[in-house]
């Protein structure tokens, strides 16, 4: 198993400047510590999820770093002009020589939809069908002319003109393109069905883990309704793990105030309708952030390890856990832990614990 990071939360009152020095010290630290990927979400109104240009954020990070896998999470269609995005995405390819994956969403605040005038969900969901696939036709795209015309999008490219290379004269670093991620937050997902038709990554969003393994077994429906043969190396699950020296020290960090506050001050509430729905008999009063950290894993390298092994059972195996990033700049020394335990303890040992289970997969 390998482990990597997810860049959403951040304090909104830690200024842009801070934050993006930060997020750039997490991912040198992650590329130092043997963590694979790292990815990056796009919001527009949102304080405690601020930032709104995943590709600059990859840009800047590719710089730094040399091994670490960089993606997209995700690119909000809807927000877009997908050609501009189809050929800004070709270009950051390029420009991480390969190691770039893309995530394509509808969008899920409504303050972003009112910014751009778009109406949810109905509008936003056929935007980020038609964009998603005029974008994979782009990159498809060998030189000859392309037109097409759609509900909400449209292009059309010139055939390519030589010698003077004119028209379609770009083609992505990795051939058809980088490798696209569908999220799922809700159990049997009809969005992770359909990304496993097309062969896209699966990415799992953990409220709970009660709902996981049904995230597998809709995309193997999916992918077996167009013959892609599915990989449990490529699904990721997104979830909270915090590490430290002892039990007593990770529950010190995970209790901390850049924790508690992005929860008790933005997860829990704004989350509050979706997770009474998903936890039926529990009051709201009841989803305090002592409760909901309960469904963390949280402690010491062996315990953190026998926890992950435990839910690798549970689910049949994943390939990639995705931990979030969280905003320590003005404390960053047992974060920092936190990170080299992960990379250079934890997932070393996964790996051996559960090799056996891959095996048979």
């Amino acid at each position: 198993m390998e482990i990597g990071l997810f860049y959403a939360y951040q304090l909104p009152d830690t200024t842009p400047s801070e934050g993006f020095e930060w997020d750039l010290q997490t991912a040198r630290w992650a590329d130092g510590y043997g963590l694979t990927e790292a990815w990056f979400s796009e919001h527009y109104t949102v304080g405690y999820e601020r930032w709104c240009s995943p590709e600059l954020q990859i840009a800047a990070v590719a710089r730094e770093t040399t091994s670490l896998r960089l993606g997209t999470g995700a690119n909000l269609i809807p927000y877009h002009h997908p050609v501009a995005l189809a050929y800004r995405l070709m270009m950051l390819d390029h420009m991480t020589k390969g190691r770039l994956m893309v995530g394509f969403g509808a969008g899920g605040f409504s303050t972003d939809a009112h910014l751009f005038g778009t109406q949810m969900p109905a509008q936003n969901h056929e935007m980020l069908e038609e964009g998603q696939q005029l974008i994979r036709q782009i990159w498809a795209n060998e030189g000859e002319a392309l037109k097409v015309a759609g509900k909400h999008f449209s292009v059309d490219i010139p055939a390519l003109e030589q010698p003077l290379h004119l028209g379609s004269h770009w083609r992505p670093y990795q051939p058809g393109g980088p490798r696209v991620a569908v999220a799922g937050f809700t159990p049997a997902s009809s969005t992770i069905r359909e990304g496993g038709a097309r062969g896209d990554i699966p990415m799992s969003i953990a409220f709970t883990n009660e709902y996981l393994a049904s995230h597998w077994a809709a995309y193997c429906e999916g992918a077996a309704r167009t013959g892609v043969t599915p990989n449990r190396e490529d699904w990721r699950i997104v979830r909270d793990v915090v590490v430290a020296d002892t039990d007593e020290a990770a529950w010190e960090l995970a209790y901390s105030e850049p924790y508690r506050r992005v929860y008790e001050e933005w997860v829990i509430p704004h989350n509050m309708p979706m997770l009474l729905k998903m936890m039926p008999g529990v009051r709201p009063e009841d989803i305090t952030f002592e409760a909901f950290s309960q469904g963390w894993i949280v402690g010491s390298p062996e315990t953190v390890t026998e926890a992950l092994v435990a839910e690798q059972q549970l689910t049949g195996g994943f390939g990639k856990l995705l931990v979030h990033n969280m905003d320590f700049h003005r404390e960053p020394d047992g974060y920092r832990r936190h990170l080299e335990l992960l990379g250079t303890v934890v997932a070393p040992a996964v790996t051996e614990r559960t090799a056996a289970l891959f095996a048979a997969k």
